[in-house]
């Protein structure tokens, strides 16, 4: 272990420009400060790449092995001066992470100045071997990290698919195991709907399936010291999907309505950015259910809502609906205001959709079955966060030499 300046390390370049209108979709990702934020046909860089933001998102490091393009909102690593590029990357997070460069606080930070980042003095394990062991322990849990959460975007679509083919498609499972529609179920017009639907089903609102329950209006100091876990508006991923990251502390006073529990299912219902047409950067009218990974009682954002089903089956129906992309459509167009959108409920909840009778094989199967994926989607999260913890514990443990590996 020595003290060297980072530029003796490694050389970092900036990113490279690429407007919109000159992106051409391909499969080379685009790599922006907060991550991959699209796909081009050519590449800027071709394998072993570290990647990080310049201004914008400071402080996330990415590693790529293959083709890419940075964008000119990062640097990249354009010489690893004969060291291990993995321990380039780690080493650079470190770094980055340290108050040194930020304070503590990424979020004050209007940019990186590479210049100054060179001129840096640095821990540094010259051995190569060692720098590959480091590497290798810690990939090894970035490894899990990223199994686990493919496996949970995996589950994630099979649910999906399963309410398109059941609910959508009306393909249920009939009394033989066969699926319903295609093996000749009996299928009645529904004038409401202008469409066949399974007999025995019904054409009901939203509005009829659901109450809701907005969450708290809070102010900044709301959000100093200790509180509880407060879902927000920054708790959604663009796909639907939570967002670790994203969740607030909330100190401010405690209202029961307010507060959520374990998979109950809760909706986005305020966008702070223009609604996107194409809609893959829309939270509003998003849907997830509460991931089983709170200690302390969790609370929702005025941002958000709780929808209250008249039976907890309905409500994986109605998740599995709002994650269609058409529905979602069909939801946002009920979204008001100028600068910040608000979203209309009780006017998008007239949707009237066709849903089995209440206890019906149907309704119970696939809540079973959903109810299991979510509770699997659960125990990975879990497991990442631990993984997480103890990756976030070693990385500058093992860069200043404080732990040692082999």
């Amino acid at each position: 272990m020595s003290k060297v300046k980072l530029g003796d390390v490694m050389t970092l370049h900036r990113g490279y420009d690429l407007p919109n209108a000159q992106r051409i979709d391909g499969d080379v990702p685009i790599i922006g400060s907060s991550g991959v934020s699209g796909s081009h046909n050519v590449a800027r860089l071709h394998d072993k790449n570290v990647i990080t933001g310049r201004y914008g998102t400071i402080g996330k490091v990415f590693y790529h092995d293959g083709p890419c393009w940075p964008l000119n909102t990062t640097l990249y690593v354009e010489d690893f001066h004969g060291n291990n590029a993995r321990y380039v990357a780690y080493l650079l997070e470190a770094i980055l992470a340290s108050p040194v460069i930020n304070g503590g606080d990424k979020s004050t930070v209007p940019g990186i100045d590479r210049n100054a980042l060179h001129a840096m003095e640095i821990p540094y394990i010259e051995n190569h071997d060692e720098q590959g062991l480091i590497a290798n322990v810690l990939s090894s849990i970035d490894d899990k990290i990223a199994l686990n959460k493919k496996i949970m975007t995996e589950l994630e679509k099979t649910s999906r698919l399963i309410y398109d083919y059941w609910f959508t498609q009306f393909d249920f499972p009939d009394e033989n195991g066969k699926p319903y529609r295609s093996s000749g179920g009996k299928m009645v017009y529904n004038e409401i709907l202008k469409r066949e639907i399974p007999e025995g089903w019904e054409a009901v609102s939203v509005n009829e399936l659901v109450r809701i329950e907005k969450g708290i209006s809070y102010k900044a100091n709301d959000l100093k010291g200790e509180g509880v876990p407060m879902i927000n508006l920054a708790s959604f991923n663009t796909d639907g999907t939570y967002k670790v990251e994203g969740l607030k502390s909330y100190s401010g006073a405690l209202d029961s309505r307010k507060m959520v529990s374990s998979l109950d299912l809760v909706m986005c219902i305020t966008q702070q950015t223009a609604i996107d047409l194409s809609g893959k950067t829309n939270v509003i009218g998003k849907t997830f259910f509460v991931p089983d990974i709170f200690s302390k009682t969790t609370v929702i954002s005025t941002d958000v809502c709780k929808l209250m089903v008249r039976n907890d089956a309905y409500a994986y129906v109605l998740n599995g609906l709002f994650k269609r992309s058409d529905i979602h459509k069909y939801i946002v167009g009920f979204a008001n205001g100028t600068k910040i959108k608000h979203l209309d409920t009780a006017s998008a909840f007239n949707l009237r959709v066709a849903v089995p009778p209440n206890g019906s094989d149907v309704l119970r199967i696939y809540s079973v079955k959903v109810r299991l994926f979510e509770k699997e989607k659960n125990n990975l999260l879990r497991e990442n966060l631990r993984l997480e913890a103890l990756r976030d514990w070693l990385l500058p443990m093992l860069m200043n030499g404080q732990v040692h590996v082999g």
